[in-house]
């Protein structure tokens, strides 16, 4: 029976509703921040930062300048050619949400390299990796690079291997997933390539490609992440993505995008701007490339 209007409610009833109210209240929170986006801390307009709000509420975040051990993971995004920032972040938020994520603390995301190769070498590598060098520890750092975004990841893991304090401190400690990209090997420079110091920081890293098990067709850079694997097999395996992605067959560059989006919204090539933006069940963000460590 339905309470009269203006009824008084029983003490005890109102305990019960506020208890609920306030159970609710970090549930709304979270659907409003799924809905606006994560709060992204824009270093350059090709660089921005997030970190977890829960770490900070408990006072762990590091301060500028003070070192030591912060535990969780730092997740470093390098997307392909031409992708922008503030799509990439799309991808980002994506990956963070997902359960292989639970770990990281921070992520980076970079914009993609302006051309193919990266000969402008525009991206802030040096500002990041001197906030590295400030920050408390990391148990490890995820390196995540699609296509053309392989070259700037290995440069900015050469360069993290080239500092002393860095290069100890992440000695074995830096997993690096190459998603159908490149190995830098020949371009001009020659700091596009991962170096001989840089394997020292090795911990799990995987060249991937994908074969779609409906079509028989393989990604763009199928060859080349063999290529890779089989260069270094001191520290890389290769994986194959085995799939229905929908793309039609010999899309080569369809599947390129696979390892964004589970299902590329052009069958025949990639659509960047969608395929990193646009995730519904229907296209979901590919995490069957996820770096775990051995011990788990």
């Amino acid at each position: 029976m339905a309470a009269a209007a203006g009824a008084l409610v029983p003490m005890k009833g109102i305990r019960r509703l506020t208890g609920l109210l306030l159970a609710l209240v970090p549930a709304l929170a979270g659907l409003a921040q799924a809905d606006e986006g994560l709060a992204w801390q824009q270093q350059t307009d090709r660089w921005s930062v997030w970190q977890r709000l829960d770490k900070e509420a408990l006072g762990e975040t590091p301060q500028e300048g003070q070192t030591g051990e912060q535990g969780g993971a730092l997740l470093v995004l390098f997307p392909g050619y031409s992708v922008q920032r503030s799509w990439a972040e799309r991808w980002a938020e994506q990956l963070i949400a997902s359960p292989v994520a639970g770990e990281v603390t921070e992520t980076w995301v970079f914009a993609g390299p302006k051309s193919v190769f990266y000969e402008n070498r525009e991206l802030p590598i040096t500002a990041s990796l001197e906030r590295l060098q400030q920050s408390r520890a990391f148990d490890r750092v995820i390196v995540v690079a699609h296509s053309s975004g392989s070259f700037p990841a290995h440069l900015w893991i050469n360069q993290l291997a080239s500092r002393a304090q860095l290069g100890e401190r992440y000695r074995g400690r830096v997993d690096y997933a190459n998603l159908d990209g490149g190995s830098g090997k020949g371009l001009e420079g020659g700091d596009l390539a991962l170096g001989h110091a840089a394997l020292a920081l090795a911990g799990q890293w995987l060249s991937v490609s994908v074969h779609d098990r409906v079509t028989g067709s393989f990604s763009a850079n199928h060859d080349a992440m063999i290529g890779l694997a089989k260069a270094l097999p001191e520290v890389f395996t290769h994986r194959l993505l085995e799939v229905d992605s929908g793309c039609a067959a010999n899309a080569g560059w369809c599947l390129h995008d696979v390892p964004i989006n589970g299902r590329p919204h052009d069958q025949a090539t990639f659509d960047l701007e969608r395929d990193y933006t646009v995730f519904t069940s229907a296209h979901p963000v590919t995490t069957d490339w996820w770096p775990v460590p051995e011990s788990e």
